[in-house]
């Protein structure tokens, strides 16, 4: 008899479909951007004319201050005193040196026509902007812009539009039950002619009074 064909191999089974590619992770979500900065509050004009500076001049009162703020104004120095010379403060009650007492404070230095410019924080309430090589010297019958510029974490001087000092704050507060002088009642006043006060970083709760009237020449 013929021998028995032996069965036929079985086939090679047929490798098994390479599995489907993993899908890519989506790229991650760019950060959000981050919010703007508050705006600032609207300049508050607080002389509507040229005064010559004296003692207890009281421009406004009643004010809350902001921990961004700015004051700005107009100066044109006369004759050098002996002692020192207030030209503008902005104080919650009293000269000095608690917190809001001098926020800011600025005087003419005795026997010069250098400014000495004060902004305090609740470490320390009488912290001069500028270092003693650092303050400007400004020069008779001269009229300069003069701006301090306070944020929550630094404090900036600056004359006729340039940064003149500027130093770092820090744990700023609102303060309430503001007054500004311009000047004091507690120095003379310097010897000087001022004008265009403004402020920035102020909610008013009564209107501030009219300002003196300029001395007759």
């Amino acid at each position: 008899m013929p021998p028995t064909p032996s069965p036929p191999p079985p086939p090679t089974p047929s490798p098994p479909p390479p599995p489907p590619p993993t899908p890519s992770p989506p790229p991650p979500m760019p950060p959000p951007p981050p919010p703007p900065p508050p705006p600032r509050a609207p300049a508050v004009p607080l002389t509507s004319g040229t005064f010559k500076l004296s003692g207890s001049n009281e421009l406004a009162t009643g004010l809350t201050l902001s921990t961004s703020y700015s004051l700005s104004f107009t100066i044109t120095p006369n004759m050098i005193q002996a002692g020192w010379g207030s030209i503008a403060h902005v104080t919650t009650d009293g000269n000095c040196c608690n917190y809001g007492q001098r926020s800011p404070a600025i005087w003419f230095i005795p026997n010069t026509r250098n400014l000495y410019v004060v902004d305090g924080h609740p470490s320390n309430g009488h912290d001069e902007v500028c270092s003693g090589s650092e303050r400007p010297t400004l020069e008779k019958d001269i009229t300069y812009l003069i701006e301090v510029v306070s944020d929550p974490d630094s404090t900036t001087l600056l004359v006729d539009g340039v940064t003149r000092c500027h130093d770092a704050r820090a744990d700023r507060e609102v303060l309430h039950d503001v007054k500004v002088y311009f000047s004091d009642p507690w120095y003379s006043p310097a010897d000087a002619e001022v004008s265009d006060v403004i402020m920035t970083g102020l909610l008013l709760s009564s209107p501030p009074p009219s300002p003196p009237p300029r001395a007759p020449a």
